[in-house]
């Protein structure tokens, strides 16, 4: 709880007047990615259609940005501001590559086969150090003063901060209002009890109620784990312990309660271990579905399928402590690192600059990437964060959120806890196995 209050004052601290990255989500897609790292290119050749070096009409330099992030619902406005920022510095134009359930497996691959791009995410703390070799150094740059306490802790090794970041996100269950008022559906059910009897009166109209990709092991890694950690005590204090051997996930009681929670959520999923992220955002924004997991990272892809779904984020209600459950689960969930030997970073460095010090990136960032920015100088746009992001942002002000910690997994765990969770919901194993997956998962990898 003393952890929990700490983080609320950090997100409150400045930026959080109004109160949005990865976490997304399973596999995405943008522009190919270049056979070469855009910064090692030879002059004549594309990357994309030019490669960083290019001469533009013969006389001027041109290089090319090669970004690889893992938002891929922010994968087309990306592209369109980066176009934007190109009309304004013809010098560069980007590569925007947007991938999620493979993108940590691939980027180290990029990296070993000759493609690391420019710019690329990093979630922060174990990530970040990990990465750290890779990695510009930025404390220099004229935002960093800027960052709010949260985004900069997460960021920072041995006093350098090492990526730029996104956005401040949250998540919850998303909900379809308008079938929860078809189903009589009055009251967001902030207990188990109230949950069920929400499900049923779905169920009773003919709605489906719940879709999870439990198909994939990302979200459930780093979200619903998430929520165990979370709801510790202290949270820090735990993540510390499971490394040093004071604390363990085996028969830890928060993490039995979400084990029986998963049961009883997947037991509500039609085909979940046939659901992906895709199929899933499908079956939600078709209205196909009532709930499903999901942040306000969530709203571009909601706003494309058109002014009729009107949806809302509430919370898991995993037991029926109404205080306990009545939060949502927000943090800084990724940073933007520049490839400390591309050719081209002091142009990122200016085109970082631009994002987040003038008016027309600022601009970009909350209304075109539709971002509540992790600064203190500039806040979000209430019109284009929408209803999610409206929700987040109620919810961090009345201090009734929890923290987000899969930046403090050891390199791996991730996708080790998703698949314990597939494996519970599977029928595999049951609760008690499952969090001896979780510890022996963590102890393999842990490297404290």
């Amino acid at each position: 709880m003393k952890e929990r209050k700490r983080l609320l004052a950090l997100l409150l601290s400045g930026v959080m007047a109004l109160g949005m990255f990865g976490c997304g989500v399973t596999t995405g897609s943008g522009d190919a990615a270049p056979e070469k790292t855009p910064a090692a290119q030879d002059s004549g050749e594309a990357a994309g259609d030019k490669g960083a070096g290019t001469a533009d009409a013969g006389t001027t330099e041109k290089k090319t940005i090669y970004i690889y992030q893992l938002k891929i619902q922010i994968d087309e406005a990306l592209k369109n501001v980066c176009k934007q920022y190109s009309e304004m510095h013809p010098e560069v134009e980007f590569v925007v590559e947007s991938e999620a359930d493979n993108y940590f497996t691939s980027l180290k691959t990029k990296f070993t086969g000759g493609q690391a791009p420019d710019v690329f995410t990093i979630v922060g703390n174990a990530d970040a150090k990990l990465w750290q070799s890779h990695l510009e150094d930025l404390s220099d740059q004229p935002w960093v003063a800027d960052m709010i306490d949260l985004a900069k802790q997460d960021i920072t090794i041995d006093g350098g901060v090492y990526g730029l970041p996104v956005s401040v996100e949250g998540y919850g269950y998303m909900y379809n209002k308008k079938l929860f008022e078809q189903a009589g559906i009055t009251q967001v059910p902030t207990t188990l009890t109230e949950m069920k009897a929400a499900v049923d009166k779905l169920e009773a109209a003919g709605i489906s109620p719940i879709t999870q990709p439990y198909m994939d092991w990302y979200q459930a890694g780093n979200f619903m784990v998430n929520v165990g950690i979370a709801r510790q005590e202290d949270p820090m204090a735990f993540l510390q312990g499971l490394n040093d051997g004071s604390t363990t996930f085996v028969d830890n009681p928060v993490f039995l309660t979400l084990a029986d929670y998963l049961l009883y959520d997947v037991s509500k999923c039609t085909n979940p271990m046939n659901t992906d992220f895709n199929t899933q955002t499908s079956l939600f924004s078709n209205q196909e579905v009532a709930m499903t997991l999901g942040g306000n990272w969530n709203q571009p892809t909601l706003d494309e399928a058109g002014p009729d779904l009107s949806a809302s984020l509430m919370p898991f209600p995993i037991d029926d402590d109404k205080e306990a459950n009545d939060m949502l689960f927000a943090g800084v969930t990724g940073y933007w690192g520049i490839n400390k030997d591309s050719e081209a970073k002091e142009e990122i460095k200016e085109f970082f600059t631009w994002l987040s010090t003038t008016p027309e990136g600022q601009k970009c960032m909350t209304t075109d990437l539709q971002m509540i920015p992790a600064f203190r100088s500039f806040e979000a746009d209430p019109d284009s964060i929408g209803e999610l992001g409206t929700d987040l942002s109620s919810y961090i002000n009345q201090g009734k959120v929890y923290g987000m910690y899969h930046s403090y997994y050891p390199d791996g765990f991730a996708q080790a806890a998703g698949e314990a969770v597939q494996k519970l919901v599977a029928g595999n194993i049951d609760g008690a196995a499952f969090t001896r997956e979780l510890q022996n998962g963590w102890d393999n990898l842990k490297t404290e």
